[in-house]
């Protein structure tokens, strides 16, 4: 499979304020991330992994070391060739889904397409693709509000799309999910990455990273280990996740 990002012997320091303290969040991390792949990041808290996805969602910048994201190193970038790369390469989806309360689906899935510079019939069109995409065409006129937990994941699924991403980032996707919504959504993930999408996501729930081909488990700013193994079905029992064995 092509690789679509890279990271090399990258590292993360913050500095704590009104102090010279440095704490380090990464330290001489190398990953590759190839397309097609669905990857999840566990770890505890303080372990890297949300500092390691805001730097490969370019919401930060290491503090050494490489990221390269396509064919572009963009380890050095400032913040608004930063803030281009994350419209135009990059899909987040969020846990607490981040929808205009006021817009319906199609007009959410329209709002960053506007900011891209896409005509408005185009804009329209492929909203509407992507809505049948995910399962909302008959929701398309429909207000966050009127929508169940799961169809507005579907809606930031959708909207992670609209720029044709290399990658998209999902931060405890199904964590604000019941069990029987949560397997839907990882279905439909099963569905993108089949289609050649490249999905990495933050989980702390084994179930969930059980879905994803890859595992990456950092300790202390380390990966602490990295296994790749076949995809497996999760079914619903009692309300909780459960392997298909």
């Amino acid at each position: 499979m092509p690789l679509v990002a890279s990271v090399q012997n990258l590292s993360k320091i913050y500095r704590k304020p009104g102090t010279n303290i440095e704490v380090p969040a990464l330290r001489a991390i190398n990953v590759d991330f190839n397309q097609g792949e669905f990857t999840a990041i566990m770890g505890a808290s303080g372990s890297g992994k949300s500092t390691l996805m805001n730097v490969l969602g370019c919401l930060d910048q290491p503090t050494s070391g490489s990221y390269i994201l396509g064919d572009q190193d963009i380890s050095k970038l400032d913040d608004n060739s930063l803030s281009e790369i994350r419209s135009r390469r990059i899909g987040f989806i969020f846990q607490n889904f981040n929808l205009i309360q006021q817009l319906t689906v199609l007009e959410n899935l329209e709002v960053p397409m506007f900011y891209l510079g896409i005509p408005p019939d185009e804009r329209r069109r492929r909203a509407m693709e992507l809505a049948e995409k995910v399962g909302l065409a008959e929701r398309a006129d429909h207000r966050p509000m009127q929508l169940s937990g799961g169809q507005q994941q579907r809606v930031c699924i959708a909207r992670a799309m609209v720029n044709e991403p290399l990658i998209l980032l999902a931060d405890e996707p199904t964590g604000a999910l019941d069990s029987k919504t949560g397997q839907q959504i990882l279905e439909l993930f099963d569905e993108l990455v089949d289609q050649g999408k490249t999905i990495i996501l933050v989980t702390h729930d084994p179930t969930v990273a059980h879905r994803c081909q890859r595992v990456i488990h950092l300790h202390d700013g380390r990966v602490q280990k990295d296994e790749r193994h076949a995809r497996h079905a999760v079914q619903v029992e009692g309300g909780q996740f459960s392997p298909v064995t």
